[in-house]
């Protein structure tokens, strides 16, 4: 299990909490609820984001009084529309390049049997079989397919690298406190 990032400073709660709040709105964070001076939590980051310190994330800072300082702890989700969109663009693509090797195998089966099948109908020029054109449509879906498993394999990269370093962009803001 991993710790979630937390400081203790030297200043006050309030101003603790003041100054939390001035840094986490000069990086463009959109603070989402605030309970002054022991909460605070923002949005962070955009739904194109690749990196755990630009991926969209919801942010949660927690400060109590310490001695005569504050504590800090804060804790990150990343938000589920980012989350979604990873799952649904990777079947979307998955589902996609089954098709298209649907079609590759069955313009193949085609060109090796003479025997039409379903997606035959592509490789008509003027209402007659064209071989060349068949070719093509081989080589391009299956180009197509090889190309969309790359970008479910790098999606599936991005998340692994991004979630377990979700907290990368909350450490720094602790790292800039007092």
């Amino acid at each position: 299990m991993t710790t979630l990032p937390e400081k203790t400073t030297s200043v006050p709660i309030e101003q603790a909490y003041s100054q939390l709040r001035s840094i986490i709105i000069n990086n463009k964070c959109k603070i989402t609820s605030e309970n002054p001076p022991q909460y605070i939590q923002v949005k962070q980051g955009s739904l194109n984001g690749m990196q755990p310190k630009n991926a969209k994330k919801l942010i949660e800072f927690h400060l109590s009084p310490e001695g005569t300082g504050t504590r800090i702890k804060s804790s990150t989700k990343i938000a589920s529309d980012w989350t979604n969109l990873a799952i649904f663009g990777s079947v979307a693509a998955a589902f996609m390049t089954g098709i298209l090797l649907w079609i590759a195998a069955d313009m193949q089966n085609y060109v090796e049997t003479a025997k039409p099948g379903f997606w035959t109908w592509l490789s008509k020029a003027y209402g007659y079989p064209d071989l060349q054109k068949t070719y093509f449509i081989i080589e391009f879906t299956r180009a197509l397919a090889v190309f969309l498993i790359a970008a479910i394999a790098v999606e599936v990269l991005i998340v692994a690298y991004v979630y377990p370093r979700k907290d990368t962009f909350a450490q720094e803001i602790l790292r800039t406190m007092n």
